[in-house]
């Protein structure tokens, strides 16, 4: 019997949706089914899915980031299929002979996926920090000329 591994993505609960109602259209059911988005800088094999999403079956709260994170379990043998509406040069959803949009769709493995996410969080922790040092070094440097100008 094949061993089931899973990959564990953690993203921010502002980027996952959860407990979404719908209504079954062959069974009149009321169901649910979560969304997660990716963020933006979010680069796999060149291509940056950034604001693409998909459907994860099960969504839990982070167990080692904390509350303001969700992880989400992904089989690792298969494929997570990432899709976004393709937009028009006028801001509108293009869309195709039925009147429906068009979805634009990836195909990616769990593991790339992860590692995705996780190099695009640590740039973005890395440009914030750098930010934060700037604007530092910027206060410093005008810290010496407000205290000049109360002296006189």
């Amino acid at each position: 019997m094949e061993e089931r591994k899973n990959v564990y993505l953690s993203l921010h609960k502002s980027f996952v949706r959860e407990g979404i109602e719908y209504t079954d259209r062959a069974t009149g059911e009321a169901r649910t089914f979560n969304s997660a988005t990716l963020p933006k800088g979010t680069v796999v094999d060149g291509v940056d899915v950034g604001g693409y999403e998909f459907s994860p079956m099960f969504v839990n709260e982070s167990r080692f980031k904390g509350a303001d994170f969700r992880d989400i379990p992904l089989l690792a043998n298969r494929e997570v299929w990432l899709r976004k509406t393709v937009m028009g040069p006028d801001g509108q959803p293009e869309l195709d002979e039925d009147g429906r949009a068009v979805k634009d769709t990836v195909k990616v493995m769990p593991a790339q996926l992860k590692e995705a996410v996780d190099a695009g969080r640590s740039r973005y922790l890395a440009e914030r920090a750098e930010h934060a040092r700037q604007a530092s070094r910027a206060a410093e440097h005008e810290a010496p000329r407000a205290e000049r100008s109360v002296e006189r």
